[in-house]
């Protein structure tokens, strides 16, 4: 697939967020004095809010810091990334942490609630994986690996409406949950990502070729 014929048969809709995953890159810098309306902030948000989820259940939470700025603590907790000290919407992505996910914790009840059948229906098909999850010790990646794809999401969300992202996982958590004032007992940090309005030259996006790294096969002989 490359940029020249891949779009000729595909959907308005699919040529249309193929220009925007091609546009978006790592923005470094933003503009000084660019704020995002509250509507775009908004909409970000609800890009994260209706991402999938393991099972549905939607392990996170999203804090927006509007304009950070240069002497806020935010700056220091995340290095002293200048990315951070221009960015009009820093969005923090919080999980529960390991504990929550038990099958009878109050979260997962409270949570399966709202599927057909509720908690014994959901139970059956759950416990089973997070057995295997807490035998092999990957409760809390699994959690937090849930913030990749809200983030993915609401990046790509925003560059379709002209809003320039950068991901960082440069941070303290403990400072981000400090300053949040919240226990790392109940939340530990996904990741953070920055939102605004660029003000750099766009990067060219460096990818490897298409057909180096995607491969088709057979389900069977």
């Amino acid at each position: 697939m490359t940029e020249g014929d891949d779009a000729r048969d595909l959907p308005d809709a699919a040529r249309t967020f193929l220009a925007a995953m091609r546009r978006r890159y790592a923005c470094k810098r933003f503009g000084a004095g660019r704020d995002l309306p509250p509507p775009l902030c908004d909409y970000i948000m609800e890009c994260g809010r209706l991402s999938p989820s393991s099972f549905g259940l939607e392990h996170w939470k999203f804090v927006g810091i509007v304009k950070p700025g240069k002497d806020s603590p935010w700056f220091d907790a995340c290095f002293a990334q200048d990315l951070v000290a221009s960015a009009p919407l820093l969005v923090v992505i919080l999980v529960h942490t390991a504990g929550s996910y038990h099958p009878d914790s109050p979260f997962v009840r409270s949570r399966s609630e709202r599927f057909p059948g509720g908690h014994p229906v959901f139970r059956a098909d759950y416990e089973g994986y997070h057995r295997f999850l807490s035998r092999n010790e990957r409760v809390l990646h699994w959690a937090r690996s849930q913030a990749y794809i809200a983030a993915a999401n609401m990046m790509t969300g925003a560059i379709c409406a002209g809003v320039d992202s950068c991901a960082i996982e440069g941070f303290s958590e403990e400072s981000v949950l400090g300053i949040l004032g919240l226990d790392s007992s109940d939340w530990s940090v996904g990741l953070l990502v920055a939102f605004g309005y660029r003000d750099e030259a766009i990067r060219d996006k460096i990818r490897e070729d298409f057909f180096s790294i995607v491969e088709f096969k057979k389900a069977g002989p």
